[in-house]
């Protein structure tokens, strides 16, 4: 087959990934709206661990001459304008109607939460429709700015040091976070007993920050740039290709497009086989605190899941990225428009969140042992 080493390469990166992602935690609803209404930080400082991991990793290659030897070239994304503001917008408040971002959605499905099936569906339109409404966002000024804007550039300063600074600013932002944690007061960590029950619960923020940013620089290294909506789009328009009605927006199904492709869909079986291992594999549990505080009606559950993917899609395609590609991965590029798209679609996500919980956040906290139990 052709192309079939970028493939496996792109599975196994994004099965790492999915992996991490189910180990830390970031995969339950009831850790993406806690950070989304500011009382459980856990999944920011694994973001935050994840950032410094990558940006020191970088810029010490930069520092010391080996970043062309060892292919650790950043990947710069571009700033799109009024782009990032409409994306950010429509990706914020649909990650904080559902709980979930692109890679997110496809690891719960691994991790059997099949509800997310109606979020994955809800992906792959919203793609097909940004294929379609491409030219016409072009033709209203939403589309067109593309310019490789760093902070490095602006303040006219050699990308190594600063990006080594930068780490370190990062871990300590890790820190203030979890000294300032919400959740500790909450009760939310409770550490294992033993070894083995820490194996299979959730991990260490900071050690699993540290290994995705280690996968984020081995993505790098392969030549490539781990991001789940593009990969989400990689997907779709290699299945358009192959059924004959190649996407507008893919004209080429290149190298890149397979690996982007293997790595969502990699994410379904390491959250899968991590779900397995730690004990927390079950079949469709709808997350107690969406049920309880948001909807409890079934079919409602799934036409929020739904149109939620269908704007995560719209809102990375338009914006430029999601809370991986144009946070996590990006960040250590120091690229200035992925700080404006991630920038916005977490600010309007925080106000989202707040105002879905407003007056429910006492349930909220009522259903955190039922979503312990599973593993929302």
């Amino acid at each position: 087959m052709e192309h079939l080493s970028h493939l496996i390469m792109g599975l196994i990166t994004g099965g790492l990934f999915g992996i991490v992602l189910h180990k830390v935690g970031a995969i339950r609803y009831s850790r993406v709206e806690g950070m989304l209404l500011l009382r459980d930080l856990k999944i920011m400082k694994f973001a935050f661990m994840a950032i410094a991991t990558t940006s020191i990793i970088y810029g010490l290659a930069d520092i010391f001459g080996v970043a062309e030897e060892t292919n650790l070239l950043p990947r710069i994304m571009p700033y799109l304008g009024i782009a990032h503001l409409v994306g950010g917008f429509l990706f914020g408040i649909a990650m904080a109607s559902a709980g979930f971002c692109p890679g997110t959605c496809v690891a719960r499905v691994g991790a059997g939460k099949f509800i997310s099936m109606a979020g994955v569906v809800g992906l792959i339109l919203g793609i097909v429709i940004y294929a379609n409404i491409q030219p016409w966002l072009v033709d209203v000024g939403i589309l067109g700015t593309r310019e490789k804007i760093t902070l490095y550039g602006v303040l006219g300063l050699p990308y190594g040091p600063l990006a080594v600074v930068w780490g370190i600013l990062f871990v300590i932002f890790a820190l203030l976070a979890d000294w300032l944690d919400p959740a500790k007061k909450l009760g939310y960590d409770q550490p294992a007993g033993n070894f083995i029950q820490a194996l299979r619960g959730e991990w260490h923020w900071a050690i699993s920050g540290i290994l995705a940013g280690l996968i984020i620089a081995w993505a790098t290294a392969q030549g490539e740039y781990l991001g789940f909506s593009g990969g989400a789009l990689a997907f779709v328009a290699w299945m358009a290709d192959l059924l004959g009605h190649p996407l507008s927006v893919v004209p080429k199904i290149s190298e890149s497009i397979i690996w982007h492709a293997g790595l969502i869909i990699g994410v379904l079986p390491g959250a899968f086989l991590s779900a397995i291992l730690s004990g927390t594999f079950k079949f469709d549990p709808v997350p107690p605190a969406f049920a309880k505080s948001v909807t409890p009606f079934p079919w409602v559950r799934l036409i929020l899941v739904f149109f939620a993917g269908i704007f995560l899609a719209l809102g990375a395609m338009i914006g430029g990225g999601c809370t991986t590609g144009a946070f996590i991965s990006a960040y250590p590029t120091l690229s200035v428009g992925s700080m404006a798209q991630s920038a916005t679609y977490f600010v309007v996500g925080v106000l989202t969140a707040n105002l879905i919980y407003f007056g429910r956040w006492s349930k909220f906290l009522q259903a955190k042992k039922e979503s312990d139990e599973v593993y929302d």
